[in-house]
């Protein structure tokens, strides 16, 4: 009888809880998500319709249960977009803010280009176009170790990061004025005093900046900012832009012109 008892009673209360399960599950049922996209090409807008499709698929699910994680692996599925923000509005609606991602630098890898944004993380391998329009700064004598999905790495990786963000004050389009970045080392010699960022720019001329190591993005400034020799000077005629270099050398970013680059290459 007791036995009896303790059965009834367990089974009433699994049906409580399936009762009870049952009616959240009704009330706490995503109706609507709300996606809301900030994008910036023509492709970008094309993947938004094709994921804001896959984020609709969420509706039924319960909003008390629902895996956000879940949600961050839809948006992964688009490696030019990054996830702003996921919202469980209770009672039922999700939202979700998602925003693209600016294509900027390209390194060679294997028979293509894997394409970073513009914090260094790696989104996709492919020809070095952008979605934008135009190319992409390519990085060459960089050892970048590469996980899709996630920021580069490698020696003066973080360097070359800061540089172009600095950049991106001075000029209204990086892209459309430098063509690449080369890590370069005197005479092979794979020192900080040895090293440079050679930078070159659309018309031809290079940016030599020595020893990236030490404060780089004072060299970066100075390099364009220079009243006598930088880039933006008024004094750097279009001529001069097409040949020769500019050098940025010793920590407090002595800026000179030279004819050719002050680096032998073995």
């Amino acid at each position: 009888m007791k036995t009896r008892a303790i059965i009834t009673t367990i089974v009433s209360f699994v049906l409580l809880v399936a009762v009870v399960a049952a009616g959240l599950n009704a009330i706490f049922t995503i109706t609507l998500v709300e996606s809301e996209f900030s994008v910036c090409s023509e492709a970008g807008k094309r993947d938004a319709e094709a994921l804001k499709a896959e984020l609709d698929k969420f509706v039924g699910d319960s909003t008390t249960f629902l895996d956000v994680d879940d949600v961050n692996e839809t948006v992964e599925k688009y490696p030019c977009f990054r996830v702003e923000a996921v919202e469980k509005s209770f009672p039922k609606t999700l939202k979700v803010k998602v925003s693209e991602r600016k294509e900027f630098f390209a390194v060679k890898n294997g028979e293509n280009y894997a394409v970073l944004d513009e914090e260094g993380i790696y989104l996709y391998d492919g020809a070095n176009t952008n979605r934008l329009g135009g190319v992409n700064v390519v990085l060459e004598g960089f050892d970048i170790a590469l996980e899709k999905g996630s920021r580069a790495t490698g020696e003066y990786i973080d360097e070359a990061l800061t540089m172009f963000s600095v950049f991106s004050e001075l000029l209204p389009g990086v892209r459309a004025n430098v063509v690449s970045l080369r890590l370069a080392h005197n005479i092979g010699q794979n020192t900080k005093e040895n090293t440079f960022f050679v930078v070159t720019m659309r018309e031809g001329v290079k940016i030599a900046i020595a020893n990236p190591a030490e404060n780089i993005a004072l060299k970066a400034r100075a390099a364009f900012t220079d009243e006598t020799y930088g880039y933006l000077s008024p004094n750097f005629s279009d001529r001069e832009k097409m040949y020769g270099s500019i050098t940025v050398s010793g920590n407090d970013a002595n800026v000179d012109r030279r004819d050719d680059l002050p680096i032998k290459e073995a």
